[in-house]
């Protein structure tokens, strides 16, 4: 009896190890079409932060050729494919044209407005309801992992923007600051904690719950106030690896 039940359970590591691989594998084949975004070009942490991480994240799945990067500075603009304005972006989304195996990734960093959105310096700003217009539209029922940092960036975390097979993260809370934001930092706070959690987390639920921790540690240093970063996992996307 001892022997058996010691044999199931490492039936059932094996199982829960085979899983972990396959999903993991499964993660990796998707085609991921991206959207890296930089909207203000007051400095150069957003454009830093954008560069980096979409540097990054090619070695995840997110590769260079299916990226497409719009700024607000024209410091960056020859390595950009345009401005930052709500037209770029939406033909931006419009040419993903996901197959069955594709996905959508997004980054969008910036100043956030209080109820009034993601700010764009080279045109009206980016509006909750309008992401969620051009997610639906262009991304469907596809994976999709939506990264916003901004000042009041959980205003996007909306009923409209939420679904099945939907991650959304963004820096604070709909009604709180972010930081960062100033030329005293290379990147913004949670720019930052991505660059920083995202090699050490295996799933993006993890690198949530250490991105929290590392917004943490550097507002307890800086002694600000908690900006509370915000997170939604969809039913489909709790264990959603990153690679």
């Amino acid at each position: 009896m001892f022997i058996s039940k010691k044999i199931k359970a490492l039936a059932l590591l094996t199982l829960i190890s085979l899983l972990s691989l396959s999903q993991g594998a499964y993660a990796q084949n998707y085609v991921w079409k991206s959207l890296f975004i930089s909207g203000d070009h007051s400095i150069d942490n957003f454009d830093v932060g954008r560069l980096d991480l979409a540097e990054m994240f090619d070695g995840y799945g997110i590769r260079k050729e299916n990226q497409i990067h719009l700024t607000s500075s024209r410091k960056f603009i020859e390595q950009a494919h345009g401005v930052a304005n709500l037209a770029n972006i939406q033909t931006a989304f419009e040419s993903f044209k996901l197959e069955d195996d594709g996905a959508c990734f997004v980054h969008m960093t910036s100043h956030g407005i209080k109820g009034g959105g993601f700010y764009l310096s080279r045109s009206q700003a980016l509006q909750p309801r309008f992401l969620s217009k051009l997610v639906n539209e262009n991304c469907g029922d596809r994976p999709s992992v939506i990264l916003i940092s901004a000042c009041y960036s959980g205003q996007f975390i909306t009923d409209q923007l939420a679904g099945d097979n939907r991650i959304i993260l963004t820096a604070a809370i709909k009604d709180r600051p972010s930081f960062g934001c100033s030329p005293d930092y290379k990147y913004t706070f949670w720019d930052s904690c991505l660059l920083e959690e995202v090699p050490n987390s295996r799933t993006w639920n993890e690198a949530y719950k250490n991105i929290q921790s590392c917004i943490t540690r550097k507002e307890n240093e800086l002694g600000a106030r908690a900006s509370l970063p915000q997170g939604y996992f969809g039913k489909n996307m709790i264990d959603f690896p990153i690679y």
